[in-house]
């Protein structure tokens, strides 16, 4: 049985669905931001200036669009995830700076990190993306913490850095910040003083 081919979405409507898929996930991106964790179809359709029908030509569902924009927004702020002059200094600068960065991360994306580990137990894209980047944050511990892994036996090397990215994970700095009502200095104390303990045990 022949069929006809699909006619070719020309330059012109591919620009114009581009164009309409980015507001739509600048709105997303705005709302969550605002506190809309996750945002409504209505509140992206009215922030995003489209139709109920349009939404839906753009995006086959609700998780593919939250999902594209969770992966548009951790893009935009990829540089928070990176560690400043990482593995160089005194281990006291290292650990400040570790410490100030991770901080730095979490206040940034603190909706979006909330919204994807709730997401993670049910969907495996964002559970593929959470597990990306705890993976990319211990790298970072074993770059930035060599001088001290190399001074440690090594069964206890991976031990180490499973510790100091639970210390200074998003869950821990999300309980400090709302169960015990500590304030980013309060939290900056805390783990600059676990980690100096931690980079100060014996092998």
């Amino acid at each position: 049985m022949n069929s006809e081919p699909k006619p070719k979405m020309t330059d012109g409507r591919r620009a114009r669905r581009d164009r309409g898929r980015l507001a739509v996930i600048e709105a997303v991106i705005a709302l969550f931001q605002e506190g809309s964790a996750p945002p409504t179809p209505q509140q992206m359709t009215e922030r995003a200036g489209v139709s109920s029908a349009t939404l839906f030509r753009y995006f086959d569902t609700l998780d593919d669009l939250l999902h594209e924009a969770t992966a548009a927004y951790f893009d935009r702020f990829g540089g928070l995830f990176e560690i400043p002059g990482i593995g160089t200094g005194t281990p006291d600068e290292r650990v400040r700076r570790y410490a100030d960065s991770r901080i730095a991360l979490y206040e940034e994306i603190a909706p979006f990190a909330r919204y994807g580990r709730a997401r993670a137990f049910d969907h495996p894209h964002f559970a593929a993306t959470l597990h990306r980047a705890r993976g990319r944050m211990a790298e970072q511990v074993r770059d930035h913490f060599g001088s001290e892994l190399a001074a440690l036996a090594p069964r206890r090397r991976e031990g180490f850095v499973a510790a100091v990215c639970t210390l200074t994970s998003f869950e821990s700095w999300d309980q400090l910040t709302h169960d015990f009502s500590c304030a980013s200095d309060d939290i900056r104390t805390v783990w600059r003083r676990a980690l100096t303990a931690l980079c100060d045990s014996p092998s």
